[in-house]
């Protein structure tokens, strides 16, 4: 499916694009293979602009991406552990919990009987 982007020519007046557009001109320039520049050339489009919102979308969908990767309820920041149905706790009095962090550091979580 081709996707073609039309840049209307208005002379030396300024062309407002909404979000939406500068989304399908980002989409198109992806695929065109071309640089930047050229892009921009093509599609009489300032730069400075074209690298603007660029950036903008970019922080926006990793804005979105952080936003859905995190938990709506802010209380929800934990999660029981269960086994068989059953909580932990009921499960079983000891555990261990150990992460690795890296470089040689760790966390260990002990409960139960010493």
């Amino acid at each position: 499916m081709t996707t073609t982007v039309s840049t209307p020519t208005t002379g030396n007046k300024q062309v407002r694009r909404s979000a939406s557009e500068w989304r399908a001109l980002m989409r198109a320039f992806a695929r065109s293979g071309l640089k930047r520049t050229q892009f921009c050339e093509r599609h009489g489009l300032a730069l400075s602009t074209f690298t603007w919102w660029q950036s903008r979308l970019r922080r926006e969908s990793a804005t979105r991406a952080v936003s859905e990767a995190t938990p709506s309820p802010v209380g929800a920041l934990f999660v029981e552990l269960a086994q068989e149905d059953k909580p932990v706790a009921a499960a079983s009095a000891n555990w261990d919990v150990e992460l690795e962090l890296g470089s040689g550091v760790f966390v260990r979580l002990r409960r139960g009987a010493c």
